[in-house]
C-alpha cells in the first residue's frame, strides 16, 4: 500500500475513534447533545393575553416579542394610559414540550399569598403585570431551567395627544419683555424674528426658535413696516411697508430696496419668489415677484387677500410639484372664509371639498401646520402615523376667538375636529396671527426592551408656536413647543 495513503487511512481512523469516544463521554455526563436538547424543550415560541373586554377590547389580539437571546418577553407597542394589567390570563406556546412552567411574581397588591402560578393549557389564574414577572420553564428533562422576564408595557402618557410642555416655554428674543409686534420666519434651517418693542425694531436669528439664546443682527428701515407681513424665500427677505410699497433685503435685514411693486398683502413665498396681491384697475390680483415672465390674473372671490394662514409647504408624495397650503382669512368683500387653497408653483387652486360638511369655521389669523398623528388599531392597538393637516387659533367670523384644533387627513380637502386629544390646553391663551414651524430634533434614550440591534437616536419633530396676538390686539410673548406623545417615544425599528 502506499505510505501515503496508510497515513491518511490511520489519521482517519484515529478521528472516528476520538469522535466515539467524545459521543459516549457525552452521555455519561450529561454534557453538549443532552444540553442542547434540554436547552430547545425550554423556549417560548408564542406569549398572549387572555380576551378581556373590562380590560381592552382585543386584548388578545396585543402582539408580543420574544427576545430569545435576552430571554425577554414584551409588548413592544405598550397598552393605552390607564389600562389595568393587575389581573391577567395568558396563553403561552412551546414548541417542544416542557417538564414545567411556572409565573412568579415579586410584586403585587394582590398576589402576596400566591406569588406562583404554575401554567398549564387549562391554566385559567390571574397574573398580576403591574411589574415585570417571571417565566421559569423548566426542560422535560428536568436539568435546564430558563427563566424569562414578562414585561405588559402600557404607555404613561396619552401617546396620541398633542402636548405643549409649559416648561419649555420661552420669550421672544431680545426684547425689552414688552413686545408690540412680532413676526418670526424661517429661511434655510434658520429662524428670524423680527420684533417691535419699546425701544425700535429688533430682528433675531437662531438655528431652532426654542433655544433661548438668539443673535441679535442689525436692522434698520427707511420706512414704516408692516412687521407682520415680513417673509423669506430662500435668498430674501421681503416685507410691505405700511402703504404698501414691496421692499427685498438679500443681507439679512441691514438694508432694504424699493422693488417698485405696490401690493395689498403678501401670501407668502415659494422657492426664490414671493406671492402677494394687488389692485389693478379696480380689480384683485395674484402677482409675483421677481415677476418674470409670469402677468397678474383675477383672484377667485373666495381667495383670501389678506388675514388668511402663512403659505405652508407640504411633505408629501402625492404630487410632482412641490405643494404649499394655506387656509381662511378675508376675501375682497370682506367676508371671513373657510376655504383652503394650494399653490404648485404656478397656480393657485382651491383644496377643499365645497359640498363637504362644513366642519371647519371660517377663520382669520389661524395657523396652518403640517405634522403627523395616529391612527389606533382597535384590534392590535397599535398606532399607526398618518400625515395629518392641522388649524389652530385665529378669530371666527363672528368676533370670537376661536378655542378648537381642526385636522385633515386628506391633504386639506376634508376636516374634522381634532378631539379631545389634540386641544390646546387651558394654559395657553387664545391667539390670531401666530405662526408655527415643524422643527426636527434629534432624540438620545435608550429602552430596556430594545430590540438586538437598538435605536439609541432618532429625529422628532416638534411645533414650535411663535407670537400671536389676544383678542384686543396685544401682543403675546410667548414661544410654545408641541409635539404628539408617540413621536417622542424611542422607534421599535
Amino acid at each position: 500500500m502506499n505510505k501515503k495513503y496508510s497515513i491518511l487511512i490511520l489519521t482517519a481512523m484515529c478521528l472516528m475513534i476520538a469522535a466515539a469516544s467524545c459521543s459516549s463521554d457525552d452521555e455519561s455526563t450529561g454534557s453538549s447533545f443532552v444540553v442542547s436538547d434540554s436547552y430547545t424543550s425550554t423556549l417560548v415560541s408564542r406569549f398572549t393575553l387572555g380576551s378581556n373586554d373590562k380590560v381592552l377590547y382585543n386584548l388578545d389580539s396585543v402582539f408580543f416579542s420574544i427576545d430569545q437571546d435576552k430571554n425577554l418577553i414584551y409588548n413592544a407597542d405598550s397598552l393605552p394610559k390607564g389600562t389595568d394589567v393587575s389581573h391577567l390570563t395568558v396563553s403561552v406556546t412551546f414548541p417542544n414540550a416542557v417538564g414545567k412552567a411556572v409565573f412568579k411574581v415579586s410584586e403585587s397588591e394582590w398576589m402576596e399569598d400566591k406569588k406562583e402560578v404554575e401554567y398549564s393549557s387549562e391554566t385559567t389564574d390571574s397574573i398580576d403585570f403591574t411589574h415585570p414577572v417571571e417565566l421559569q420553564v423548566t426542560s422535560q428533562d428536568g436539568k435546564v431551567v430558563r427563566t424569562y422576564e414578562v414585561r405588559v408595557n402600557v404607555h404613561q402618557m396619552q401617546a396620541d395627544s398633542l402636548y405643549w410642555d409649559q416648561k419649555a416655554r420661552r420669550d421672544l428674543p431680545n426684547t425689552s419683555g414688552d413686545p408690540k409686534n412680532a413676526k418670526c420666519v424661517e429661511q434655510n434651517g434658520n429662524y428670524f424674528c423680527l420684533v417691535t418693542d419699546t425701544y425700535g425694531y429688533v430682528l433675531s436669528k437662531a438655528s431652532n426658535p426654542g433655544q433661548g439664546s438668539w443673535e441679535r443682527l442689525s436692522v434698520a428701515f427707511s420706512f414704516e413696516p408692516d412687521v407682520a407681513s415680513f417673509v423669506a424665500s430662500t435668498d430674501a427677505f421681503y416685507i410691505l411697508s405700511t402703504e404698501g410699497e414691496l421692499y427685498k433685503s438679500t443681507d439679512q435685514g441691514q438694508s432694504w430696496t424699493d422693488c417698485g411693486v405696490q401690493w395689498h398683502s403678501i401670501k407668502g413665498a415659494y422657492g426664490q419668489k414671493v406671492l402677494g396681491v394687488m389692485s389693478e384697475g379696480g380689480e384683485w390680483k395674484h402677482d409675483e415677484y421677481p415677476r418674470g415672465s409670469f402677468t397678474p390674473v383675477a383672484i377667485d372671490p373666495l381667495f383670501p387677500i389678506d388675514n388668511s394662514t402663512d403659505l405652508v409647504m407640504a411633505s408629501n408624495t402625492w404630487t410632482v410639484a412641490q405643494q404649499a397650503m394655506l387656509m381662511g382669512g378675508r376675501n375682497q368683500a370682506g367676508e371671513v372664509l373657510r376655504t383652503v387653497w394650494g399653490y404648485d408653483g404656478q397656480k393657485w387652486g382651491r383644496i377643499d371639498n365645497e359640498y363637504a360638511p362644513a366642519v371647519l369655521p371660517e377663520l382669520e389669523g389661524a395657523v396652518l401646520v403640517s405634522y403627523a398623528s395616529f391612527m389606533n388599531d382597535t384590534i392590535t392597538h397599535r398606532l399607526s402615523q398618518r400625515s395629518t393637516w392641522i388649524v389652530m387659533g385665529g378669530r371666527k367670523a363672528d368676533g370670537t376667538m376661536n378655542g378648537t384644533t381642526y385636522v385633515s387627513y386628506n391633504q386639506g380637502i376634508t376636516w374634522s375636529s381634532g378631539g379631545i386629544k389634540m386641544q390646546l390646553p387651558e394654559y395657553m391663551p387664545p391667539f390670531v396671527g401666530a405662526q408655527a414651524f415643524v422643527v426636527n430634533e434629534t432624540q438620545h434614550k435608550v429602552r430596556a426592551n430594545a430590540p438586538i440591534r437598538p435605536i439609541t437616536q432618532w429625529d422628532c419633530p416638534y411645533i414650535y408656536l411663535v407670537g400671536g396676538k389676544t383678542a384686543d390686539g396685544r401682543q403675546l410673548n410667548n414661544i410654545w413647543k408641541g409635539v404628539i406623545n408617540q413621536l417622542t417615544f424611542k422607534p421599535i425599528h
